[in-house]
Order: structure tokens, then C-alpha cells, then sequence
């Protein structure tokens, strides 16, 4: 499956099964917006036999096992790191996938 990114205007979505560290603003913006100059990362759905673990410029803010699910944006919140630091997405292990909700600002 590797990666696949769905933009909206405000919101997307990225979700795969492979590592990504490649994830740019670029990536992100849906044709009728502005690039994006910060991603807040919101929601996460993941499910693993090892770690998926979540980067920002190359820098880790956290690492997932198991299977579960963080709704970050109902809490009002977002995954710390720098928002306008490109995002990293690292799978180590077998049977993973993992879906990344981020807003974006402009």
C-alpha cells in the first residue's frame, strides 16, 4: 500500500503501511488551498506488531505499539513537536498500518 495522502481544504488525512520521512507541506495542500505553513497532528488510528513511530523533522515525538486510537482534537490538543517541521512516519515490524490526521493553518 506504502503511503497515500487525501487532502481537503484544512484537513488531511495520511494513512499507509510503510515508513515515510518524506511528508512536506507540499504533500499536503489540496488544489484549491495554500500551502500549508503548520500541520497540527490531531487524530491517530494505528495498528502494529512493533512500533510505528511519528517524527518531525527528524526529531521523534512518540512511538505507537499495539492498536489503538488518539483523538487528540476532541481534547482540544495536538501531538507536540514542531508544527511546521515536516512529518515523519517510521513502521518497524510486520502487520502494520496507521492512519494521521493533521490540520493544516496557512
Amino acid at each position: 500500500m506504502a503511503t497515500t495522502i487525501t487532502n481537503r481544504i484544512g484537513v488531511s488525512t495520511i494513512q499507509g503501511d510503510t515508513t515515510n520521512d518524506a511528508i512536506s507541506f507540499a504533500n499536503l495542500k489540496h488544489a484549491d488551498e495554500a500551502t500549508p505553513v503548520a500541520a497540527k497532528i490531531v487524530e491517530i488510528f494505528w495498528q502494529t506488531a512493533g512500533t510505528i513511530t511519528i517524527d518531525r523533522d527528524g526529531t521523534a515525538i512518540h512511538a505507537f505499539t499495539g492498536t489503538g486510537h488518539w483523538n487528540l482534537g476532541a481534547a482540544g490538543t495536538c501531538l507536540q513537536g514542531t508544527n511546521t517541521d515536516d512529518i515523519g512516519i517510521t513502521v518497524a515490524g510486520g502487520d502494520s498500518f496507521f492512519v494521521v490526521v493533521v490540520r493544516k493553518t496557512y
